[in-house]
């Protein structure tokens, strides 16, 4: 036999594909997806659970040593328990670092507040940062986006003073850190400087001595770092460091709630975190779906080609071609994909990086985010390039073992021929119904999160910081503040999405736990419209509770609440219940509400006047006289006074709810995209196969069959498929919902309705892909479905 140059087989090949180049253009872009997606899980999953984050390089192996709170916030712990955990053995080495906000001057600037980072000696040492190494000369390290953001990146910053009132000298500038450092986990500080300076800015005089070494040991500033050669188990030293003594004599400081914790790695943000493992095990998951259906799709298009290309495969087999020359088209088109999906799939990850700069993305791994790696790229296009071939040459290899007789007289599918289309239509239908239930469980798990609230969110907040501290509120409670109404404004001491908690201990609870402390307005719960449910609606002094903890109180004792004191701690003191008030969704309305306990500012009088931050409510539609009003009366009242943008309740709500959104939106496209995939799996499917039974299908047309006997026959495969997938659907949620699975990180419960519900979906979206081939084959003659050719 003579074979064709290159040119020749390629044109031979694009005629082939003539009508259907469409198709091959969808199987391309959507390999060139799945590889960009696999670069992109497999560089995050080593970002998760091998890699630092990229503004460390450290040697040995870490571990974060902090204190976490119910939602898992970190909260800092005090120095004793990080010099405790420095001497357990296996651990190396021991490094901490602390923040402060404090007002600093540069150069010939006046005071501003700045995020500033103390960190030990050991820091740099511990976490591969050779700019911090300790020097003989002091200095101050600025942070990149603070030198770019405020000092426009002028070189002249080299070198200026940065003065405190308190510090003795003046530091002067050492450098700028690289743009990696901007960002420390959630922390964005502005500039970096020994630890040895924060002995300068606490409540006692530097030279006080030993109660000033006490108070430094005691008081919880610092986020401890663990260094060890080999690796220990984080569990094992947190119990170990639960069974300590780690108090300070002397020294006695309020709980917030929180308890102590070790992570494994550099785990400053374990919300963050969390959030983007689920994403990375979501679309582990869906990407391992997605893969499997389109590999079963594009298996099933090359069948149904191979099956109209049948005839002149049989030709080249009689005059004496080989396997090699058999393959050669196929292997072509699959050359073709694979070049295609290699260059697509470079651009779509280079683009999918860019974009993927989340919040939590930049908290774990760094404020730069991850860069294409060529190296994993690469292996996703192996894999990507093996699932192309074996689509494309299966088919052929299948062809070649039939016998020959059979291949001539046109005869209709063997056995084993129909048991492998069985079993390619089952697996379609298992990924399908897992991933079309899961996702199912996931939308109504986030729709499930978003509560309805009794809450105002068309006020508008202004929020208000200032250099000193405390607040005088009697020129706006008696109505002596110009063009404002005392009943038109509320405030809170604060910020309505503040997350700070303290510590409650009270005998009606079993044990102490954390709630939001907020010191707010008498006008607070009307302005804000949140119903009272029991007690006094004008409200003058004392505490109000949310529905929250009202529950956790009443659920150990029977007495009534309200009259009833509650210890709110030294500083804040006793005060009686004087009501219940609905829970408010200081962070989202996706979030499940914290108790809370709302003083009234009279009551809190002392903590009023430790305070820096302010926030004034107003109704929108009188922001035009009541934000100059008020801003002219705060300017009179507060030194040097700074505003920030005023937004909206529902502005801010929609801020802490932003991921939670963004979850559903994509729990939802996913479901979509499943649905539409299935439906032309099942398509294509069931019209090859009623092509190659169309014979059977005229001899039921001939002999009067009914038309719903015709439907019933082409949805029996997929219907049985269907039936096979059930209980390998319910093994395979079980065990990715288990603690252990895949899907752990979701805390997702396996719901019996909803796997119904996706069953049901499946099954009218097979009835509905069986239907339109059947409509085409009714509307030819009878006479065309008998022939043979």
């Amino acid at each position: 036999m003579q074979t064709s140059n290159l040119a020749f087989q390629l044109a031979m090949e694009w005629r082939y594909w003539q009508g259907q180049r469409l198709k091959l253009l969808f199987i391309m872009a959507c390999f060139a997806l799945l590889c960009a997606l696999l670069t992109l899980i497999l560089q995050l999953g080593h970002q998760l659970f091998v890699a630092p984050p990229t503004w460390s390089k450290p040697t040995d192996y870490l571990y974060t040593l902090a204190r976490q709170h119910t939602d898992g916030r970190l909260a800092p712990l005090h120095r004793q328990a990080i010099d405790t955990a420095a001497e357990t053995p296996g651990v190396q080495a021991a490094a901490w670092f602390s923040l402060q906000s404090t007002h600093l001057q540069l150069a010939a600037e006046p005071e501003q507040p700045l995020q500033a980072l103390f960190y030990s000696d050991s820091f740099a040492t511990v976490l591969g940062i050779s700019q911090l190494s300790p020097s003989e000369t002091p200095g101050v390290w600025l942070s990149e986006r603070f030198w770019r953001e405020q000092l426009q990146s002028t070189p002249d910053a080299i070198g200026q003073l940065v003065s405190h009132p308190r510090f003795p000298i003046a530091l002067p500038i050492a450098g700028v850190l690289p743009a990696s450092l901007n960002r420390i986990g959630p922390f964005q500080p502005d500039l970096w400087l020994s630890d040895h300076w924060y002995r300068y800015l606490t409540p006692f005089a530097a030279d006080s001595g030993l109660m000033l070494d006490r108070f430094l040991q005691a008081a919880p500033l610092y986020y401890g770092i663990l260094a060890a050669t080999t690796p220990l188990s984080p569990q094992a030293l947190t119990e170990h460091l639960q069974q300590q003594d780690l108090t300070v004599p002397g020294m006695t400081m309020g709980g917030d709630g929180s308890e102590l914790i070790v992570h494994a790695g550099l785990n400053l943000d374990p919300p963050a975190r969390l959030k983007l493992l689920q994403q990375w095990q979501l679309g582990l998951v869906l990407l391992l779906g997605f893969g499997l259906v389109l590999s079963f799709n594009t298996f099933t298009v090359f069948t149904s080609r191979l099956i109209q290309q049948q005839e002149h495969y049989r030709i080249q087999q009689i005059l004496g071609a080989s396997m090699l020359q058999l393959l050669r088209g196929p292997l072509l088109v699959a050359a073709m994909l694979i070049a295609a999906t290699a260059l697509f799939s470079a651009l779509l990850s280079l683009g999918l990086l860019q974009l993927l700069h989340s919040d939590q993305l930049q908290s774990v791994v760094g404020e730069a985010g991850l860069s294409l790696d060529w190296q994993r790229w690469f292996a996703a296009l192996a894999l990507v390039a093996n699932l192309l071939l074996g689509c494309t040459c299966l088919p052929v290899l299948r062809l070649s073992r039939q016998a020959l007789f059979s291949r001539q007289t046109g005869q209709s599918r063997s056995r084993g021929q129909k048991w492998l289309a069985q079993l390619n239509l089952t697996a379609q239908l298992w990924v399908a119904l897992v991933a079309l239930a899961f996702m199912l469980g996931l939308s109504w798990q986030q729709w499930q999160q978003f509560r309805s609230y009794p809450l105002d969110t068309g006020l508008m907040a202004l929020p208000v910081q200032q250099q000193a501290t405390g607040f005088d509120f009697s020129a706006l409670v008696q109505d002596n503040v110009p063009q404002v109404q005392a009943a038109e404004v509320a405030f809170e001491v604060g910020s309505f999405d503040s997350q700070s908690s303290n510590e409650l201990k009270d005998d009606r609870l079993a044990a102490p736990i954390a709630i939001q402390q907020r010191i707010v307005s008498g006008n607070y719960f009307s302005r804000l419209q949140i119903p009272i449910l029991q007690g006094e609606n004008d409200w003058q002094h004392g505490v109000v509770i949310n529905q929250t903890l009202a529950r956790l109180l009443q659920a150990g004792s029977e007495t009534p609440l309200l009259g009833s004191e509650l210890n709110l701690g030294s500083f804040a003191g006793r005060h009686p219940i004087v009501a219940i008030v609905a829970d408010i969704p200081h962070q989202g309305f996706s979030q499940s509400a914290q108790p809370a306990a709302y003083l009234h500012h009279q009551s809190a009088a002392m903590l009023v006047q430790f305070n820096r931050t302010l926030e004034l409510y107003f109704p929108a539609e009188h922001q035009a006289r009541l934000k100059p009003a008020l801003t002219g009366w705060l300017e009179q009242q507060l030194a040097t006074p700074q505003f920030l943008p005023v937004k909206s309740l529902a502005e801010l709500l929609q801020q802490q709810d932003r991921e939670s959104r963004q979850l559903l939106k994509f729990s939802s496209g996913m479901i979509l995209l499943v649905l539409i995939t299935v439906f032309f799996s099942l398509y294509y499917q069931v019209r090859n196969r009623i092509l190659l039974e169309r014979q059977e299908y005229g001899v039921l047309l001939a002999l009067g069959a009914d038309d719903w006997r015709l439907l019933a026959r082409a949805t029996s495969q997929p219907l049985l498929g269907l039936l096979i997938t059930l209980p390998l659907a319910l093994a395979a949620l079980a065990w990715l919902l288990h603690s252990s699975g895949w899907l752990s990180a979701f805390a997702l419960q396996f719901n019996p309705v909803i796997f119904v519900f996706a069953a049901v979906l499946l099954l009218l979206m097979a009835w509905m892909a069986a239907l339109a081939p059947i409509i085409g084959l009714l509307k030819k003659p009878i006479f065309g479905l008998l022939r043979t050719h």
